[in-house]
Formats: structure tokens, sequence, C-alpha cells
């Protein structure tokens, strides 16, 4: 996938201390997920199958650590082909006009000594908002440091769905979307 301009976000060229790691997400063994209440019934889950992650980690001054990341929401996946198409319109995400689902942190602060939090901006169908990502880190071994993350996000919040009327249930999808992402890095390529 080629990065756009926009979203490249500034790729970093400020952060390149001697103690920061230029990482990139190992996409094979990593997941970004979401599930979401249909009509307090049942859950759907689904992913995004198209995304990088890059990031600059100092482990000795996390203020030179930024994490940059920027999904196509296009790749939606929910396992149904007719409701990816549907979460793919204008209904949704109308991923023709707003391609991109972007995050970029401002800042990153350690909770404790593993727990952490990406302090940033992400947009979505067109709207930026703050957000405060929490994250782990799982396990570390040089370059490779796997990491957790788990959230919600208020769809409603970017106008995703947000003029959708299910035909017989009145709240049918739930307001809240749960976010799981897990995925561990490697060096990125210069």
């Amino acid at each position: 996938m080629k990065f756009s301009p926009i979203i490249i976000l500034l790729l970093f060229t400020h952060l390149l201390s001697a103690q920061t790691k230029n990482l990139q997400v190992e996409p094979n063994h990593s997941t970004i997920g979401f599930s979401i209440s249909i009509a307090g019934f049942s859950v759907v889950t689904g992913k995004y199958t198209d995304y990088e992650i890059f990031m600059e980690w100092d482990d000795e001054d996390l203020s030179n650590s930024k994490i940059i990341s920027e999904i196509k929401a296009s790749s939606i996946n929910t396992g149904i082909p007719d409701r990816d198409d549907h979460l793919q319109s204008s209904d949704f995400f109308d991923v023709e006009k707003f391609p991109l689902i972007t995050f970029e942190s401002d800042s990153i602060q350690q909770v404790n000594f593993s727990n952490f939090e990406a302090h940033g901006k992400l947009t979505m169908h067109g709207i930026t908002k703050n957000l405060i990502l929490p994250f782990q880190i799982v396990k570390a071994d040089g370059n490779v440091i796997g990491f957790k993350a788990r959230t919600t996000i208020n769809r409603l919040d970017y106008g995703v769905g947000s003029e959708f009327q299910h035909t017989s249930m009145p709240e049918f999808l739930a307001d809240v979307v749960e976010v799981q992402i897990d995925f561990w890095t490697r060096k990125r390529k210069e």
C-alpha cells in the first residue's frame, strides 16, 4: 500500500535520536479489529485488512516516541460481502469520499511498567477528534515489540451511520464500538 502524502504525517524525520527505534507493524502477525452490539441480541465482529502503522519508539525518552497509522476504510471485513459493501457506502463510512482512517499521536505517556497512553488525533469519516489510546507492551525483544490496545469509540461522534435506520428495529446498532488492536513491530526499511 502506498501512503498518501497527507497521512504520512511527518514520517518521523524530526525523531532521529540514537535511542529511537524506527519501527513498522508486521501485518502478517497483527490485527485491527472491532465489535459492535446488534440490537442487544448479538455482536458482529470485523477487522481492517489494509493498514500501516509506523512508530518511533524511544525507551529512554518517551517524548521522542510517536505512533502514526493509516487504515484504508474500504478494507473493512466482517466476513459477509453484502454487509461490507453496505458499510463502505454513504450510509456508513462513505469510503469513496473518506478513504482513510488515521491516527497520529501528539504524545505518549507511561502509566506504569507495561501500560501506556497515546494521546493524539483520530480522523474518521472526515471528522477529527482527540483520542487517548491506552496500550500495553506485551513482549519486547530488540526491534520486535508486541503491543495490545483496547478502547471504545462512539461511531456517532464521527458521523458513521448517524442517519441509518433499520427497517424494523429502531435501535439496531449500538453507538459504541469496541476496538481491539494487536500488533508486533519490525525495524522499518529506510
